[in-house]
C-alpha cells in the first residue's frame, strides 16, 4: 500500500501541474523583493547577536536576546531593520498569525513592524503552520557601541503557541571617510524543501538585485544571505542545499566548451557552491557570506538557492559592491 508521504506527494505534484498558482508551497514561489538600494559612501552591519530558538512559546510567555550593533563611530544610519524568525505558528493543529509584543531596551529605539512575510507548506497536511518573518524600522541608533536587549512576547489572545528561531538587526549607514559602493537590500519569505513530491529544482527561490551596475571597478562584491534552519538537518545529507550566482537557467554548449571558456573567462557562466548555511539545533538562523566579484553582471545580479533535503526559509538578501579607490 502507498505510504502517506508518497500519497501526499502525488496530490501535491498535481496541484503544482494543474492547479491555479501556488502562493505558499515547499517550492520556490516566493522571491525575496528588494527594498533598500543606494550608492553610498559608508558600509553595512548584520548580527543575530546571542538569538536562539525559542522552544514552544505559550501566550504571555517571553523570549529574549542580546544584540551588539556597533556602528564607526561617525557612521549614520540609513536604513535599520530588526528581523524576527519565526515558526510552527498555531492553535491546537491550526494555523494561526502569530501576535508580538516586542522591546528593543539600551539605546532608547522603538521598533515600529513594518512587514511581516509568511510561507507554509501548501498542502493540507498534519503540522502545515505558518511560518515566517516579521520586520521592524529601528531609529535611533548611532555610531559607536549599542548593546540592546531584545524581548518579544508572545501576545495572541488564544490559546496559540510559536516558535522564535532567532533575530538579526541589519543597519546600512554612511560615513565621512568610508567606502564608496552600491547596496542592495532584499527581503521576504520563501520556504524551501525538496520533499513531498517537490524536486530541488522547484525548491529554489530567487533574489535578484536588480539594476544595472559597473563591474570595471570593483574591490569587492559581497553576497550576504540568511536562511533560517538552512544547514541543519537530523541527517548530514551531502550537498543538502546550493547557492547560484547569475547561473543561466539551462546550458546548450558542449562540455568540452563549457571547460575552455570557463578556463579563459571564469566568471562568465556564474558559479554554483554547495553547502554554503552553517547553523546548528541552538542556532538556527543559517547564515552565508561570501565575496561574488568574479561573477558579477552587469545588470540584475540573480541568486538562486536550491533545497536538497535541508529545509530552510529563505529570508534575506544583501550585495554591497565596494568600489576601488581613485
Amino acid at each position: 500500500m502507498p505510504s502517506h508521504r508518497w500519497k501526499w506527494g502525488v496530490i501535491l505534484f498535481l496541484a503544482l501541474l494543474f492547479g491555479a498558482p501556488v502562493s505558499a508551497t515547499y517550492a520556490g514561489d516566493r522571491p525575496l523583493e528588494n527594498v533598500f538600494h543606494e550608492d553610498i559612501c559608508g558600509g553595512y552591519i548584520y548580527t543575530t547577536g546571542d538569538s536562539a530558538y525559542s522552544g514552544t512559546l505559550a501566550p504571555e510567555d517571553t523570549w529574549t536576546a542580546e544584540m551588539d550593533v556597533t556602528l564607526p563611530a561617525n557612521a549614520t544610519p540609513l536604513y535599520s531593520r530588526l528581523f524576527l524568525y519565526w515558526a510552527w505558528s498555531k492553535e491546537g493543529q491550526t494555523a494561526a498569525y502569530p501576535n508580538f509584543t516586542t522591546t528593543l531596551a539600551g539605546a532608547n529605539l522603538s521598533p515600529e513592524p513594518s512587514a511581516r512575510y509568511t510561507d507554509t507548506k501548501g498542502f493540507v497536511s498534519r503540522n502545515d503552520f505558518f511560518s515566517g518573518m516579521d520586520a521592524y524600522t529601528i531609529s535611533g541608533l548611532t555610531g559607536g557601541e549599542n548593546m540592546l536587549t531584545l524581548a518579544v512576547t508572545n501576545t495572541h489572545p488564544e490559546n496559540a503557541t510559536v516558535v522564535i528561531q532567532g533575530a538579526g538587526i541589519l543597519s546600512v549607514y554612511e560615513t565621512n571617510s568610508g567606502t564608496d559602493g552600491t547596496i542592495w537590500v532584499n527581503e521576504g519569505c520563501d520556504m524551501l524543501y525538496s520533499s513531498y513530491g517537490v524536486t530541488p529544482g522547484m525548491a529554489t527561490g530567487t533574489v535578484i538585485f536588480p539594476g544595472k551596475t559597473s563591474t570595471e571597478d570593483v574591490s569587492s562584491a559581497t553576497l550576504h544571505l540568511v536562511a533560517p534552519s538552512a544547514g541543519y538537518t537530523s541527517a548530514d545529507t551531502p550537498e543538502k542545499n546550493a547557492i547560484m550566482v547569475n547561473r543561466p537557467e539551462k546550458n546548450t554548449l558542449p562540455d568540452f566548451f563549457e571547460r575552455i571558456l570557463t578556463m579563459l573567462f571564469p566568471g562568465y557562466n556564474g558559479w554554483e557552491w554547495t553547502d554554503g548555511f552553517s547553523s546548528d539545533e541552538v542556532h538556527q538562523i543559517g547564515e552565508d557570506v561570501r565575496d561574488i566579484a568574479p561573477y558579477l553582471q552587469a545588470e540584475d545580479n540573480t541568486v538562486t538557492v536550491r533545497d536538497n533535503g535541508d529545509y530552510m526559509l529563505l529570508t534575506n538578501g544583501i550585495l554591497w559592491i565596494e568600489r576601488a579607490a581613485d
